[in-house]
């Protein structure tokens, strides 16, 4: 975790006796703090912001005057009539001054005499650098009050080095490492999730008896999902239970499985002691022989014109797949793991990754109109490749802020890597999820 002066979690709301600790504990400008007593140009706000974030993080402070050794003496805040809206300030020039735009979370203290005090909070391990609009690179040393620009050509080069690093922790992440035998490797979606940036939140205790028997006893609790954003909408209700778990050196590892089958890879949560997590599921093949148990009459007909050959034998290299299920378990998932992360105001943004494997001739299915409609349209959506991963690039995930709903964007892009278009996602998930009879296999 990034240094954090106060004795509240990031982004915890603070009040002004939470600013004493600055003076009580001595705390000095350098690396990881920075003060100014009254509000600076946008020009300074946006240098000191960029070179928290191109060193170690930290906390921009205004409204805390300091002594001769640039420690925090009062806690004196500013006029409020020399900035009405601090927030909106800051959010403004960070976005025109800073690029790329860091992650960063501000909060104003209103003190007892009315004055105001800002408070930046920049995480760490974001992917530096940060050139401010001057086309300068600031960063700060251990015992100065202001950044400085840096001239080191290796200093620079460090800093590249470390915002790709933090891209290569993602890409590291983003593997599955289980081993398979050749029966059971047909047919998988693997999902990698990681807040960004890593470190706001951890779970270092993951891996003890007592949470692993917590996490399998939420796991059957039913889980409450609005269709959408709209919480007065419809929503669904329902679960995965994982009846099987074991902890690793950092992560612990959910299953479900049956005894006859344990030695087999089965749908699989990995929960890991800094917020990430791997789901993997199964990609089960259903079986359209019997085409009388087909109700949608159009879905009928599209499958007799593929499956059925002269002499009543059918075609057997396309395996068809319930995308309807699939959405589901994605949905009921994504959500049990933001329930296990937890409340937290100091995260912004899910990095994720999704891969798709021996998938080579898998065919998305789902018996009602829309489906039938999407294949007399465009054709039947055969995966040709063996492994497709969204996106492409095993340094970058997908980004997806908090503020959004997880499930759908993730239902989406798995439908993206399927080769089913956002249209098709818009217009059938709905009667999908909600269709309870058709989700059984």
């Amino acid at each position: 975790m990034s240094y954090n002066p106060f004795d509240k979690a990031v982004g915890e709301p603070l009040q002004p006796e939470d600013l004493q600790t600055l003076i009580t504990r001595q705390v000095a400008e350098g690396y990881y703090v920075e003060y100014k007593g009254e509000m600076p140009n946008s020009t300074k706000i946006g240098r000191s912001l960029a070179s928290l974030a191109n060193t170690y993080g930290g906390w921009y402070i205004v409204g805390i005057k300091t002594d001769e050794h640039n420690v925090a003496a009062v806690v004196s805040g500013f006029d409020p009539a020399s900035c009405h809206d601090p927030i909106s300030v800051v959010r403004d020039l960070v976005k025109h001054h800073i690029d790329p735009v860091p992650v960063f979370f501000p909060q104003v203290i209103t003190l007892d005499t009315g004055n105001l005090v800002l408070v930046v909070h920049i995480p760490d391990k974001q992917e530096t650098p940060f050139i401010t609009r001057d086309g300068r690179l600031y960063r700060r040393t251990h015992d100065s009050s202001d950044p400085i620009p840096e001239s080191s050509r290796y200093a620079v080069d460090q800093l590249v080095e470390r915002g790709k690093e933090v891209s290569k922790q993602f890409a590291r992440f983003s593997k599955d490492d289980r081993t398979f035998s050749n029966a059971e490797e047909d047919g998988w979606l693997k999902i990698y999730i990681s807040p960004y940036p890593l470190g706001l939140t951890d779970h270092p205790d993951v891996r003890s008896k007592s949470v692993i028997e917590g996490l399998l006893k939420a796991s059957e609790k039913a889980i409450q999902i609005p269709l959408f954003s709209n919480p007065e909408a419809t929503t669904i209700s329902g679960n995965i239970a994982f009846n099987a778990a074991h902890p690793t050196p950092s992560s612990v590892v959910l299953r479900l499985t049956n005894i006859q089958n344990e030695a087999f890879h089965s749908l699989t949560m990995e929960l890991d002691s800094l917020g990430r997590a791997k789901i993997f599921i199964p990609l089960s093949q259903i079986e359209l022989q019997d085409f009388s148990k087909i109700r949608s009459p159009i879905v009928r007909q599209q499958i007799l014109d593929r499956l059925e050959i002269k002499g009543g034998r059918h075609h057997t290299s396309l395996k068809f797949f319930n995308v309807g299920t699939i959405w589901l378990t994605i949905a009921f998932l994504a959500n049990y793991y933001l329930e296990w992360l937890g409340e937290t105001t100091s995260l912004t943004d899910f990095q994720v990754a999704l891969e798709l494997n021996g998938v080579w001739r898998h065919v998305p299915f789902y018996d009602f109109d829309s489906w039938g409609e999407h294949v007399q349209q465009l054709g039947l959506p055969v995966l040709m490749r063996d492994y497709v991963r969204f996106p492409k690039d095993e340094e970058k995930g997908l980004f997806i802020g908090t503020e959004d709903t997880l499930w759908l964007h993730l239902c989406l892009n798995f439908g993206l890597a399927c080769g089913l278009p956002p249209e098709f996602f818009a217009n059938s998930i709905g009667t999908v999820i909600t269709d309870a009879a058709g989700l059984k296999d």
